[in-house]
Formats: structure tokens, sequence, C-alpha cells
């Protein structure tokens, strides 16, 4: 994974402009397909071999994964369309009060001065507010406006495929003739070349094998992410805990002051406590 994402950053580096035009597509092409066919295979196949569907319990699990798939692309396409952008800012704020200008920086691509925490994308092709990283998933700057949306995007992500994981397990554990068309069960069998017996037993198999990716990424994005919200960092500087003000006051800077209802709907207005300008470097004495 890492050297996944060191590659990428050196060939976004070197061609941001064919970067862009590649792996944007691509990878929100990824989501949006696998999004499709997971959900069709979850629900029109598995899920009916599994609960009646008729009953209660097959209703609750279609209820529950058009939530899923409603936050998950709610989230991803809210991401991409709300920017944090320093340009996003109103016109008296992209430039600092003369208290505030000693703690601007001037940005050399961008000629012009730009807040702590701010700095140059050349694939945005401008600065961004609190950047956390480029999001090839959500073609944008993942920032101070729109983190809230890519960090539930990322959990509804591993929601989604850890249940639809689930679903196969379950499948297994209560199927025995579906056992059999399993090949990843039959590992020690690999060399033998032992195929699936039908159309549905290949894509079954296909769709386990990409399951247990599409949980694993997630799962490393996170890892790196409630860090940063934890401590109120970024990706690239999770070392630095010069604005940590503590739990509660660093998940509103990140959510905005409705917090955990966010969780809910990418709908949900949730004002972030300032524009992304001013940033605290140390707890309020009071809490200390």
């Amino acid at each position: 994974m890492c050297f996944m994402m060191t590659g990428c950053k050196y060939i976004a580096n070197a061609h941001p402009k064919r970067f862009a035009n590649i792996a944007h597509p691509a990878a929100i092409g990824l989501v949006l397909v696998g999004t499709v066919l997971f959900f069709s295979l979850e629900m029109f196949y598995i899920l009916p071999m599994i609960y009646d569907p008729n009953g209660l319990f097959f209703k609750i699990a279609w209820l529950i994964a058009l939530f899923i798939v409603y936050n998950f692309l709610g989230n991803m396409l809210a991401c991409h369309r709300t920017s944090s952008a320093v340009t996003s800012l109103p016109k008296d704020r992209q430039i600092p009060s003369p208290e505030e200008e000693h703690l601007w920086h001037f940005c050399d691509h961008c000629q012009m001065l730009v807040p702590p925490r701010s700095w140059h994308c050349k694939l945005c092709k401008c600065c961004i507010l609190r950047r956390d990283h480029h999001c090839i998933f959500t073609a944008t700057c993942i920032g101070h406006n729109n983190y809230r949306y890519f960090f539930w995007f990322t959990m509804y992500m591993l929601i989604g495929s850890f249940l639809s994981l689930a679903t196969h397990i379950h499948l297994l554990l209560i199927n025995e003739d579906m056992r059999r068309q399993y090949v990843i069960l039959h590992i020690a069998h690999i060399i033998m070349v032992i195929k699936p017996t039908s159309s549905e037993a290949i894509a079954l198999n296909i769709s386990f094998i990409f399951n247990l990716y599409a949980c694993i990424l997630p799962l490393i994005m996170l890892g790196y992410q409630i860090p940063a919200l934890y401590l109120n960092t970024t990706f690239y500087t999770l070392n630095d805990r010069s604005y940590n003000q503590g739990l509660r006051r660093n998940f509103m800077a990140f959510m905005g002051k409705r917090g955990l209802c966010t969780f809910f709907s990418p709908h949900i207005r949730s004002p972030l406590p300032h524009d992304g300008t001013q940033w605290q470097t140390k707890p309020p004495s009071s809490t200390v």
C-alpha cells in the first residue's frame, strides 16, 4: 500500500495533468461500477439465499443497504463538490489582517499569501485550507471544508464492504453446496487448478476476493485518518501535535457543530467553528 501511494505521488508530481486525466476517471469509475456490482450481487443473489424474501429480516437488510449506499455515494459527491481552496474564502478573508499576517506564508505557485496549514496542490492548481491529501476517488483535495464528507465516505466504504463480506461468510456457514463453489476454501488444491463449476460460482469467487480488498483499503485509510482526527493533524503531518485542542474540540473542527449527527446524512448542515484561516496552537487556558 505504501509503495502504491509513493508511486502515485511521484507520478502526480511529475505529470499532474496526465495523472488527473487518467487516475480520476479510473478511480471514480471503479467505485461506481464496484458499488453497482456488489449491491446487485448481494441483494439479488446472495441475500435471498440467506433470508426469506418475504420476511422481516430481508426487508431490514434492504433498508440498511440503501442507507449505506446513500451515505457512501452522497458523501463522495458532497466531498467532490465542496471546495476547500483558499480562493473559496470570501474576498476579504483571502487577505490577512495586520495582526495575522506574520502567521501566513507566501505560495510561489499562487503568488499570494495563504493561511497557516494551507499548502499547494499541483493537481488542483491551488492552495487548500488545512490540506490533508489529494483523493483520486473523489477527484479533489481533502481539506478544511470537505474533510467531514471524506471521513464518512471512507467509513461507509468500510461498513458496506464489511457487511458484504459478512453475508458471504454467512452463506458459507449455512449452505454446504455453496461452500463447494468457493475456490478460496480450497487453497491447498489451487495448484491442481480447480475451477468453479458455473458462471454463478465464478462471480461469487471474484466478488469474495474483491470484497476482501474492498475491506482492506478503507481500513488502511481510516488507520491514517482516525489519528489525524484525534490529534487535529493531517495525513502528511501525523507527528504534529501543535494544533491538538482535545478530542471534543478536534472533532468539532473536522465535523462541525453537529458532530456525530453528520454520520446519518451528508445533507445535515453542520457549520464549522471557523473558516480555516485561524488555528489555535495550544489548548484554551480553561481546559489546562
